[in-house]
């Protein structure tokens, strides 16, 4: 059966009235050539419009027409959408595949002629060509730049010392040597060690730092040194995963206050005593429930809300630091619609506004319900003392944005943070607790470089850890009855006590004696101090100067702690050539190399 009786010769017609007058007007314009005759093949392609007669489609084994179905063309595979083809190819692959186009294929010449004239008609020239290439890929390359600037969180005068009105500040030669740290190393890190304060007779003051341990030495720290400021660097730490039938001490461990000059560390879970009236000092309960005096930090109405469920203190006056920070930061970008209550990490803070990075590792989910080890002091420490410094630092730059914006209300009033016109910005309370999206991605991220620090990095920094005599007392395990009731009260003496029990808790295959770490740290933490005084402080009956000197060397050999080269040669001096070049060779070599 011949396809002419299927609409063959009506196709021929409808086909050729379209295509002939397209030719007669292609003189008028390409363009609309073009456009006419693709609509032309695309109607006989489609076979929509071709006939009155049924249309059906021949089967791919005979090609007999079956009644009631439409007239397919083409029975191979379609084209991949989204790949473009020229009309001319398009067409003439269709027209080809099928001998019903046949009557149309005397066109096909005609057809390629007129999409060639048509392309080079509407064809840039050279140089247009050129410059749209240019032009996108300028475009592309701003994009990149857009996307780089977005994505790199790197503020402006990142190598420069952060904005201070502070007496505490880091030196310019301290702030440079961990600028030009290696990356992740410990040295690169921002710290609470890295500040200096005033000097006192010749001498740069360091951040104390006080390890209480009882109500009686948290009542006292706090009198002397923080009830009179106004500004407090505030958070908690507790054991991870506590639930709320486990109390006070698992669920408020640790609490950490710092002011300019001094961070005081109240281990709530080691206090001897249970319940509330045990564990809560009332100069403590006094300065976190006073409105006047601001407790800075972050996260900090959740941290209270712990205050409040487990130690009844009822916290007034908090601050919290991402308010600040995003009205400061988006103030200045003239960004007002990214000004909201979300969370932004003490990291983030840290590292863009006091342009070093702080250290988070492992020690972040330690148990913070036992005695604290040496990295814990160090990591608690610093979280608290940041928030004094983060709030110095951007008030300054709040106060120096035109106009001024009014600071943040305290976080316990849930009032709106306003922008400098007094616009209020409208803000979720339901994601007040919630982090940022930038900071959940970074802190999802597997931590990367230095996940510990050194035992000669923490023992530098736990130079300035003061205990109380009375928890020393009552705690340190490696001194006899006989032995506590002789030791005098001289802080020296104590806190190298607390920096040995701290090293060999942190150390439990230590070889050295308690005695000859009391003596090491003694010795390296107090320059000034001669062998015949240290021997003095040790006892109420002086010990013998070689005894003491025994005591150093053997701390030294056995533990490889660091030292003071002009110290350990003066040392070296006084002994015999062969017992330096006998038991301490290795002390002696260690010391000739780093000369």
């Amino acid at each position: 059966m011949l396809y002419c009786s299927h609409g063959a010769s009506t196709l021929g017609k409808i086909l050729r009235r379209p295509i002939i007058m397209t030719m007669n007007g292609l003189e008028e314009t390409v363009g609309h050539a073009s456009e006419t005759i693709r609509t032309a093949c695309n109607t006989a392609i489609s076979g929509r419009l071709l006939s009155s007669y049924p249309t059906p489609v021949p089967s791919n084994a005979s090609k007999i027409w079956q009644k009631h179905q439409p007239i397919v063309f083409n029975n191979s595979t379609r084209e991949i959408l989204g790949y473009t083809r020229s009309i001319s190819t398009t067409v003439a692959t269709e027209i080809s595949q099928d001998p019903i186009l046949n009557s149309v294929s005397e066109y096909t010449e005609t057809l390629d002629e007129i999409t060639a004239g048509a392309s080079a008609g509407t064809e840039a020239p050279p140089e247009a060509a050129d410059k749209t290439s240019s032009s996108k890929s300028e475009d592309a390359k701003k994009e990149g730049l857009v996307q780089n600037s977005a994505e790199d969180k790197v503020p402006k005068d990142y190598n420069k010392l952060a904005p201070s009105a502070s007496p505490f500040k880091i030196p310019e030669e301290i702030f440079q040597k961990a600028k030009a740290a290696p990356s992740d190393s410990e040295e690169s890190f921002w710290s609470h060690t890295l500040y200096r304060g005033p000097k006192i007779d010749g001498m740069e003051q360091k951040v104390k730092v006080h390890y209480c341990r009882s109500k009686q030495t948290t009542e006292k720290v706090i009198e002397k040194y923080f009830k009179d400021k106004k500004v407090l660097g505030f958070d908690i730490e507790w054991l991870p995963n506590a639930y709320k039938g486990q109390g006070p001490k698992k669920n408020v461990s640790l609490i950490q206050i710092a002011s300019e000059d001094r961070i005081g560390l109240f281990h709530i879970a080691l206090f001897p005593k249970d319940g509330v009236k045990n564990l809560v000092a009332d100069s403590l309960k006094e300065i976190m429930e006073d409105p006047e005096i601001t407790k800075v930090g972050v996260s900090i109405k959740a941290d209270c809300t712990r205050l409040r469920r487990f130690l009844d203190i009822n916290a007034r006056g908090i601050f919290e630091l991402s308010h600040l920070y995003k009205l400061v930061k988006f103030s200045e970008s003239k960004d007002f619609t990214q000004i909201n209550k979300r969370l932004v990490s003490l990291a983030t803070q840290v590292n863009e506004h006091l342009h070093l990075p702080m250290f988070k590792g492992e020690v972040r989910s330690s148990d913070w319900s036992k005695a604290l080890q040496l990295d814990q002091i160090v990591y608690a420490a610093s979280d608290s003392y940041a928030g004094i410094h983060l709030y110095d630092t951007m008030e300054i730059k709040r106060k120096a944005l035109d106009p001024v914006p009014p600071r943040p209300a305290h976080a316990e009033l849930n009032e709106p943070i306003r922008l400098a016109e007094g616009v209020n910005i409208p803000t979720d309370d339901e994601g007040v607790e919630e982090l940022d999206g930038a900071d959940i991605e970074a802190n999802s991220e597997k931590d990367k470089g230095c996940r510990k620090l050194s035992p000669s990095y923490l023992a530098s920094a736990l130079q300035d850890v003061e205990v109380d005599s009375d928890d020393v007392v009552a705690e340190a395990p490696s001194l006899s009855k006989v032995s506590k009731k002789k030791i005098p009260k001289s802080p020296i003496v104590l806190a190298a006590e607390t920096q040995t029990a701290v090293y060999r808790d942190t150390h439990p295959k230590n070889r050295t004696t308690p005695a000859s770490l009391r003596a090491y740290f003694i010795w390296h933490n107090n320059e000034s101090l001669s062998l015949p005084e240290i021997a003095a402080l040790l006892r109420e009956i002086p010990l013998q100067t070689n005894t003491v000197t025994t005591y150093i060397l053997e701390a030294l050999r056995l533990e490889k702690l660091p030292f003071k080269k002009d110290r350990l040669k003066e040392i070296f001096d006084s002994l015999p050539e062969a017992l330096v070049n006998g038991r301490y060779r290795s002390l002696s070599k260690a010391l000739e190399e780093s000369e």
